[in-house]
């Protein structure tokens, strides 16, 4: 499930730039990072899409993603991941359960960031002729990628301070499981 998050995140990232240019990943990457450094924060709504050679590809489903300096939130249909730099709730649906754990240090949008400008390796992205992205693969394990679709970004919102914790009480059939 980490690694899963990790590569969204990562994903996100780089879906948020408006141009992509038919270039060497690790160079867009640079100018992505760059410009993303820029913002104090970024709300991004996309569609996923998980594609498998040895299983059915599932129907594109709706998701969003919010990040703020450390802090990210991430809203999936099956589940969600919630850090404020500090502490991670990564909550999943159908088991109604939320585990609890310290924040890593390389598990922040930032340090993941700067990690795919060292290796962009396993990130294909879809580029229209006009050299906008439309799209990007993103390979997971072998013989199985996830496709993202960026809908509508939106940069520097305003987020109050608990926007990045999980609220508990409004999920009161919820199981918490503090692993810290």
């Amino acid at each position: 499930m980490k690694k899963q998050l990790t590569f969204i995140v990562a994903i996100l990232f780089t879906i948020a730039s408006s141009t992509l240019f038919a270039q060497n990943n690790s160079d867009a990457i640079k100018k992505l990072a760059q410009s993303l450094r820029n913002h104090k924060s970024m709300e991004v709504t996309f569609t996923y899409q998980t594609i498998s050679d040895a299983a059915k590809t599932e129907e594109p489903k709706q998701g969003k993603a919010y990040f703020q300096d450390n802090a990210y939130k991430l809203i999936m249909e099956d589940q969600q991941a919630i850090s404020n730099g500090k502490t991670t709730w990564h909550y999943i649906v159908e088991d109604k359960e939320v585990m609890v754990g310290d924040a890593a240090d390389d598990d922040t949008p930032y340090k993941i960031l700067d990690n795919l400008e060292r290796d962009s390796s396993g990130l294909n992205p879809v580029i229209d002729k006009k050299g906008n992205l439309k799209s990007l693969e993103v390979e997971i394990d072998e013989g199985v990628k996830m496709v993202l679709n960026i809908i509508e970004m939106k940069f520097d919102q305003d987020y109050q301070k608990d926007f990045f914790t999980f609220d508990e009480k409004a999920y009161p059939e919820v199981d918490v499981i503090d692993m810290r």
